[in-house]
């Protein structure tokens, strides 16, 4: 399937963690195949970038600075999103991310643990509570939450705390696809692999001693690319996944196989 074959003209689409890397593509695409698209982020100076060069181009999208770890914070940025785009029929929880410490128990701490379950499961269950009211409403709607490899396959490349993070959007998906089915929203999951994301991870990929072990562990011996992750998430958002909620998507090149 090619994204050009997507068309989302007219309907309202968040992205949480827009404003850079994966999410940044994900709301390039949806934008692109006609979908007015409110950008959320709690990078105040990278939404902006990221809004004015997409406007520059003519995207409809709207910028919303909220950090949604909160619930204070994800309701907010929900609500404005709807006001602004006049409801929701899309919502993709990628807001997410990891401290990078070294991939051992040890080098995590309470305060490290709390951090990344809050930036991935935590922002993804506050997201999708706060936008149920305008996801039921749309009469048909679509989540796609962005897990990672780390969530299937307990690596040892990565740290622990992440990868309890990541398995935890994926069992939070399944149940909401079994609770949001009857309201008639999908919900559904992509997990990526290693991915060429933006300036902060592939300053992190160049310090890593273990590079060419990684890519051997690959089957098609490559990272992936933003755009192959964004046209999954464009596929489960679609009506051409009309029947498909519950999944789990890999985009790793093979990593995870089963």
């Amino acid at each position: 399937m090619q994204l050009s074959d997507v068309s989302f003209d007219g309907i309202p689409v968040v992205v949480t963690g827009a404003a850079q890397g994966i999410g940044r593509q994900i709301a390039t695409c949806f934008a692109e195949s006609g979908a007015a698209v409110a950008l959320v982020d709690r990078d105040a100076d990278a939404l902006e970038k990221c809004t004015k060069s997409l406007a520059d181009v003519g995207l409809i999208v709207v910028p919303v600075h909220y950090d949604v770890a909160t619930w204070d914070g994800a309701r907010a940025a929900i609500d404005e999103a709807a006001e602004a785009l006049g409801g929701i029929t899309v919502l993709v929880n990628n807001a997410g991310g990891s401290a990078f410490t070294p991939p051992t128990i040890d080098a995590v701490d309470e305060e490290g643990l709390d951090r990344v379950l809050a930036w991935n499961i935590k922002t993804s269950f506050l997201c999708t509570k706060a936008a149920l009211p305008h996801l039921r409403q749309a009469g048909g709607a679509s989540v796609v939450n962005i897990g990672a490899i780390a969530g299937r396959a307990g690596t040892e490349l990565l740290p622990p705390h992440y990868s309890a993070a990541k398995a935890g959007v994926i069992g939070l998906t399944r149940s909401l696809a079994r609770h949001l089915g009857p309201d008639l929203i999908r919900v559904n999951c992509v997990a990526p692999g290693f991915t060429h994301s933006g300036a902060r991870v592939e300053a992190i990929w160049r310090d890593r001693e273990d590079q060419e072990a990684i890519l051997r562990s690959i089957p098609l011996r490559r990272r992936g690319e933003t755009d192959e992750v964004a046209a999954a998430v464009l596929f489960l958002a679609s009506g051409q996944a009309s029947y498909v909620t519950g999944t789990v998507i890999d985009v790793n090149g093979g990593f995870f196989c089963v």
